[in-house]
């Protein structure tokens, strides 16, 4: 149930004009009768089950945003598509649908080195393969896969590319031989795409740089189920500060919990909750541990969607102290945090600043003493704090926004002239 008493359906996630269908079949000259062939390279999720939650008209409740998948097979439905799902889990949906076909195709991302390398060809070998027997319209591929391997997809494929994650840091290109290099051969794989859906302003203007191109390039904003937007309440001081992620050391974890040891000596009354996993867990609970306000902090491992939904709703600040080290796509959390009426403190590579400008403090990525100092301000002044919180009120609207959907946004870059 919705804010107005409505019950929202998947359908609505998607937002095309009354002649989609008309002009996407005039875009691909299909014949009468031919059905539109669409590939969905879905990537490491749980697209299955997400298709059988979508088969029921019900939003995945795993995940706190609106699915991509979610949003693919409703605009897939809506014109009548023979659609193909590539998904990396071995399992398939207990629901059928006479036009969707999903395909497990096992990736091993657990290798390093060499084997990474060779497990990526494999990998690319066997999606390739199967494309080339579907032979569809146009190929819907995340930059996770190869990018040398685009220009091997089928000829006559269209192909429309949605981009999670930045080439570089953000602000921060490399401009050594070898940064360059690899920039030209990444560029140089790009050149096959139609059109592109970015997950912030930052990817498509790398995109842009990359390809020589600024045109077709499509910009989303996540999308929260209106039953799922936590209820808003007045935040007066940044008391309880929250990092919502990965549990990595380039996810700046570490610089997190030096910057609060600092500030904490000084405000007895601020805590802070570490939620997510990742390799860099157990060392962070060990200096947790040992950390000289340790009873302030508490790691509460990963969390369900409702848990994310809570951790927000008692959180005052968000913090995303991301390093240079990782190329930061965008950091849902922050537009999530937004959303929920909390604001955030991120550092100069997220790239969520684009979207929610206001409702963000940035400091420079990799100086602790600048997060300490951020932090410190925030505390010390409820005024500040408050005119920040403030600032959250537009991403409400924004990630209710359907018509900024990424499915919304796909079906504009269907559109796209070859």
């Amino acid at each position: 149930m919705s804010s107005t008493g409505q019950v929202e359906t998947v359908a609505q996630s998607v937002v095309t004009a009354p002649d989609f269908a008309q002009r996407l079949a005039a875009r691909y000259r299909l014949a009468p009768d031919e059905p539109f062939r669409i590939a969905f390279h879905a990537g490491p999720g749980d697209a299955a089950g997400s298709f059988d939650h979508w088969m029921t008209g019900t939003h995945d409740p795993r995940v706190p945003i609106i699915a991509y998948s979610t949003q693919f097979f409703t605009l897939a439905d809506r014109i009548g598509a023979e659609a193909h799902i590539i998904t990396e889990p071995p399992h398939l949906p207990t629901h059928n649908h006479p036009g969707f076909h999903l395909t497990p195709i096992a990736r091993d991302r657990a290798r390093q080195g060499l084997g990474w390398h060779l497990e990526q060809a494999r990998y690319a070998r066997r999606v390739l393969a199967h494309l080339r027997r579907i032979r569809p319209h146009v190929v819907v591929m995340g930059t996770d896969f190869p990018f040398w391997a685009y220009g091997a997809l089928p000829r006559g494929s269209a192909l429309i590319i949605t981009m999670h994650n930045t080439f570089w840091p953000m602000g921060r290109r490399g401009t050594g031989a070898k940064a360059r290099l690899k920039q030209a051969l990444s560029g140089r794989g790009m050149r096959r795409l139609s059109a592109a859906v970015c997950t912030s302003p930052e990817c498509a203007r790398q995109l842009a740089a990359l390809t020589g191109r600024a045109e077709a390039l499509f910009v989303e904003m996540p999308q929260i189920p209106a039953a799922r937007l936590p209820a808003q309440r007045p935040r007066q001081r940044a008391d309880n500060l929250l990092f919502l992620g990965r549990i990595e050391a380039d996810k700046g974890v570490f610089d997190l919990l030096a910057a609060f040891s600092a500030v904490a000596t000084q405000h007895p009354d601020i805590t802070l909750t570490f939620a997510g996993t990742g390799t860099a867990a157990p060392a962070l609970q060990e200096a947790i541990a040992a950390a000289p306000h340790a009873r302030r902090i508490r790691f509460a491992g990963q969390l369900p969607a409702d848990g994310v939904l809570a951790a927000l709703q008692a959180a005052d600040l968000l913090i995303c102290p991301t390093r240079s080290s990782f190329n930061e796509g965008l950091a849902l959390v922050v537009i999530e945090a937004a959303a929920a009426g909390v604001p955030s403190v991120v550092s100069s590579v997220v790239p969520a600043q684009d979207l929610v400008p206001g409702a963000c403090e940035v400091f420079p990525a990799d100086d602790t003493a600048a997060l300490q100092s951020t932090l410190a301000r925030l505390i010390d002044s409820p005024t500040a704090y408050r005119a920040l919180a403030g600032q959250t009120a537009p991403a409400r609207a924004q990630v209710l926004d359907r018509a900024h959907s990424w499915g919304s946004q796909l079906a504009q870059a269907l559109l796209a002239p070859a």
